[in-house]
């Protein structure tokens, strides 16, 4: 029973002449054997391939879609084979999906004839199957909150920006009571410096040229501060 693209080829070659069915046929063996043997089927290819069997034509003249009105036969044979290829690359993704390579079955093992190499089959799978089951592990393991002990209790974090964030936390509010230190602190910053000082509205100014990282204050001016706004906010 012929296929559907030899259906179409004996179509097309029953209304053409001996020059155009010779031409008909010989593009119909190539694009065969494109698909046979995993040959991208191109303009260039196929030229090519009818170049070397002696038979010369230009690009146009087989994918133009019409010729004195009429389908162009050698365009029509080309999508037919098109069609045909991408549904056997269709065919072929679609068992892939459903076959898992990379499960071992009782019959797969049965069709391994040498007992040694089945072994060592079984071997490399257990190793894989295992190696997987850690992987899993790992993952679930990372996917768990960090655990902080602090004063008898338990705090959990995503993750260690979380734990810096609450370690930063801890040491503001535990300096929050010391309450004579931040006064010195806010008195000496008030008194300006050799680099800032305020000019007669009250606002902040720079007394000189300031470079990248140039200490403005003491280092205990943030903390200060944030005692400070707490005790305001009483």
């Amino acid at each position: 029973m012929p296929t559907e693209i030899e259906a179409v080829l004996e179509g097309l070659c029953a209304e053409a002449n001996n020059n155009v069915e010779a031409r008909l046929r010989a593009i119909h063996k190539i694009i065969k054997g494109f698909k046979r043997n995993h040959v991208d089927l191109t303009a260039p290819n196929l030229i090519n391939a009818l170049g070397s069997l002696g038979i010369s034509m230009s690009k146009s003249s087989i994918y133009n879609k019409r010729v004195r009105g009429k389908d162009n036969p050698y365009r029509v044979l080309v999508d037919a084979w098109h069609e045909d290829i991408n549904d056997a690359k269709l065919k072929r993704a679609d068992t892939n999906a459903k076959c898992d390579f990379t499960i071992m079955t009782s019959e797969d093992y049965a069709s391994i004839q040498s007992d040694v190499v089945k072994f060592k089959i079984q071997n490399m799978y257990s190793e894989l199957k295992s190696a997987r089951h850690q992987i899993n592990l790992l993952k679930d393991i990372n996917a768990l909150p960090l655990i902080e002990e602090k004063d008898d209790t338990l705090r959990f974090h995503k993750d260690e920006k979380s734990v810096a964030l609450s370690e930063t936390k801890s040491s503001v509010d535990a300096s929050l009571n010391n309450y004579e230190a931040h006064i010195d602190v806010l008195e000496e910053f008030l008194a300006g410096n050799s680099k800032l000082s305020f000019d007669d509205e009250g606002g902040l100014v720079a007394s000189k040229g300031i470079r990248k990282g140039d200490a403005l204050s003491d280092i205990e001016l943030q903390h200060a501060l944030i005692a400070a706004l707490d005790v305001m906010k009483r």
